[in-house]
């Protein structure tokens, strides 16, 4: 009965990511680790740009085009556009928040391992508002933690503090971006955030990646194509 009720609960979830043009290999690894893991449910990308989406749906990849080319290159992490790019991030949060009971959120430089991944959230949410990455090195440091994977319950609160008005007046400011305004509001949620050893940040795995099994990998804390070579370095890279 437990497994059965996992089962329904999945279509309770929606799962998304947004790209841009320019970031399209790197979603196109992450769709292809989780076709490898044969993880069933489909990843809703939402890209900013023509020649992405167009891209993902010649693939046959679900994609809704985001229609601002002028931010549809490849940015470098809080550099240029990085900011307006990001702010689509809680536009289709927000979206889907206000459609179904939870939103699973992925950024395309994340590496599917185990297809569990799923339960494992909808087990571990209980009572929190929210489950995120931690993006320090010590689970028991809460100092930063990382908007690149969540797991978003739908209720009043999230609804809220997702709602994009809160972060327009940023869009345009370089230096900015999602996980600020994350870190910002983290103590007004019920959070909880994700074991390392099961959901690493890339600073985490590159310290640890003999050591541990994880749900998932993400190759953060690079800086552009850096990301491309650590994850050709760990054979992580299927494009």
């Amino acid at each position: 009965m437990y497994n059965i009720y996992i089962y329904i609960c999945v279509y309770m979830v929606i799962f998304i990511t947004l790209t841009n043009s320019g970031y399209i290999d790197y979603t196109l690894n992450c769709l292809k680790s989780l076709e490898k893991i044969k993880f069933t449910q489909e990843l809703n990308c939402y890209c900013i740009g023509q020649s992405g989406t167009e891209i993902l749906t010649k693939k046959g990849y679900k994609c809704t085009l985001i229609d601002e080319e002028e931010n549809s290159n490849f940015q470098l992490f809080r550099n240029e556009n990085w900011s307006h790019i990001v702010f689509n991030k809680f536009e289709i949060i927000h979206q889907n928040l206000l459609k179904h009971d939870y939103v699973c959120y992925t950024d395309g430089d994340i590496v599917y391992e185990n297809k569990d991944f799923i339960n494992y959230l909808l087990e571990n949410i209980r009572d929190k508002d929210i489950l995120i990455q931690n993006d320090c090195m010590y689970d028991d440091n809460l100092d930063n933690l990382c908007s690149g994977f969540m797991f978003i319950k739908s209720n009043n609160k999230t609804i809220e503090l997702f709602n994009p008005h809160h972060v327009e007046k940023n869009k345009n400011k370089v230096g900015w971006g999602d996980q600020i305004y994350i870190n910002e509001i983290k103590d007004k949620l019920r959070f909880g955030t994700l074991p390392l050893h099961l959901f690493p940040n890339g600073n985490y795995y590159y310290n640890s990646s003999s050591i541990i099994n994880p749900y998932l990998i993400h190759f953060n804390w690079l800086i552009g194509h850096e990301k491309r070579e650590k994850m050709k370095y760990y054979n992580k890279w299927f494009v």
